[in-house]
């Protein structure tokens, strides 16, 4: 066998406690162990010697996490499996990524349409609360929408390909009624219970106007909650953030709305941070890109345009004219007031 030493040491304490030994005798170190010293041994190992498994990739000084598929509140592991990523994962593998020493920056590998709202806004305040630590970044691979974007907007840089997609700034709940197929089949579902809003979205009846408002009222409520974390996040404002609908924003348009920083190559996104960050520029901020102030001026341009007043109506050429450079928001106004 080729061991090293003081792991030697560790294997034969372990096979000779499994094997019944009453003691061992290390010549090198002219040692004895008994059985409980063995037991001390090992036990020392496993509680402090056994290297920590990493639940993520690191690739000069990145630690790579992906987030695919459908976002959940529990899902009870710290990779993606099955279509689907844990909240509860994604958590602790930043937890585990900021405190490994050989980590220099963290990067979300993002393709995911959103999820549950669930565990998101939690979630979402952990990246913020972590990019505090050590620079963590997003790379919208191809898809971050709806929750992934709330995710992505938390991280301190987020990077897009030509063909990304971001955006959905919004909440959507569905209610499905079965009233009128029960009534063709002849079938009468009487509900018991106890409680005047306790049977509101039984599929077994037409979904009540009263209901129906409120929990119009709940979605409009999250929708702001939504915009107002995705603006603290981000710096664009809550209305900037509301002006875009829930739309879903293609390669370019995604950085002239203000939702992304830059544009990459995916095979490029881990040495454009790794760069980045041992410039030592403005806490890991991409070199090659326009300073921090002019990328803030710039986005208060667009989004002072896209959420302009006059702009409503006529959001195809608010559009158009938030991506000519030099357009300022005054003269973009004048444009769109006499097209109105």
């Amino acid at each position: 066998m080729l061991l090293e030493p003081a792991y030697a040491r560790v294997f034969f304490c372990a096979l000779g406690r499994e094997s019944g030994i009453n003691s061992l005798h290390i010549p090198g170190n002219n040692e004895s162990l008994d059985q409980s010293d063995m037991a001390l041994v090992t036990g020392d190992f496993m509680a402090t010697g056994k290297p920590q498994a990493r639940f993520y990739q690191v690739v000069n000084g990145i630690a790579v996490l992906p987030v695919t598929g459908t976002l959940v509140h529990k899902l009870g592991g710290m990779r993606p499996f099955s279509g689907m990523t844990g909240y509860d994962g994604v958590t602790a593998r930043l937890q585990q990524a900021v405190s490994d020493p050989e980590v220099k920056g963290i990067l979300l590998d993002i393709d995911s349409p959103g999820g549950q709202a669930a565990g998101a806004f939690d979630c979402a305040d952990m990246i913020y609360r972590m990019r505090e630590q050590k620079p963590v970044w997003a790379l919208a691979n191809e898809t971050a929408c709806s929750a992934a974007m709330l995710l992505a907007a938390a991280c301190s840089h987020r990077l897009v390909t030509q063909t990304s997609r971001m955006g959905s700034i919004g909440v959507v709940m569905a209610h499905t009624s079965y009233a009128e197929k029960l009534k063709q089949e002849g079938i009468d579902i009487t509900l018991i219970y106890s409680g005047a809003h306790k049977a509101d979205l039984t599929p077994s009846q037409k979904l009540p106007e009263s209901v129906y408002a409120d929990y119009q009222q709940r979605m409009d409520e999250a929708r702001k909650m939504f915009a107002e974390k995705v603006a603290r996040y981000t710096g664009l404002s809550v209305d900037a953030v509301m002006a875009t609908e829930a739309a879903v924003y293609d390669g370019q348009a995604i950085i002239t709305t203000g939702l992304a920083d830059g544009m990459v190559n995916a095979a490029d996104a881990i040495g454009v941070m790794a760069e980045a960050i041992n410039s030592n520029k403005t806490g890991g901020t991409m070199p090659e890109l326009s300073a921090a102030d002019a990328v803030t001026q710039e986005n208060q341009r667009v989004m002072g345009i896209l959420g302009c007043p006059e702009a409503r109506g006529h959001e195809a050429l608010a559009q158009m004219l938030a991506g000519q450079p030099g357009m300022s928001v005054a003269q973009a106004k004048s444009i769109l007031a006499a097209a109105a």
